[in-house]
């Protein structure tokens, strides 16, 4: 039997539009995203009109990312892509 380390786990790769459209959003998503250590990495673009979300994790679903950025006063929804 073979043990998976997370270098052989599927790594999840969230796109989800958002509503983080300012410097100081995003200033408030780096704060509770910094808290979590199942998040490998995260980026927002803030040119897109859509301010896409792209968040890699091993564990966390776009629901709990809906539900984390909700409690910082903000909104996403999967992308469909």
């Amino acid at each position: 039997m073979e043990i998976l380390t997370r270098s052989k786990q599927d790594l999840n790769v969230l796109i989800l539009k958002s509503n983080v459209s300012t410097p100081d959003d995003v200033r408030k998503v780096d704060r509770a995203f910094s808290q979590l250590h199942c998040i490998k990495r995260w980026t927002v673009d803030l040119d897109d009109w859509e301010h896409v979300l792209k968040v890699e994790s091993y564990v966390l679903s776009c629901e709990n990312i809906a539900v984390i950025l909700e409690k910082v006063g903000f909104e996403c929804s999967e992308l469909d892509h």
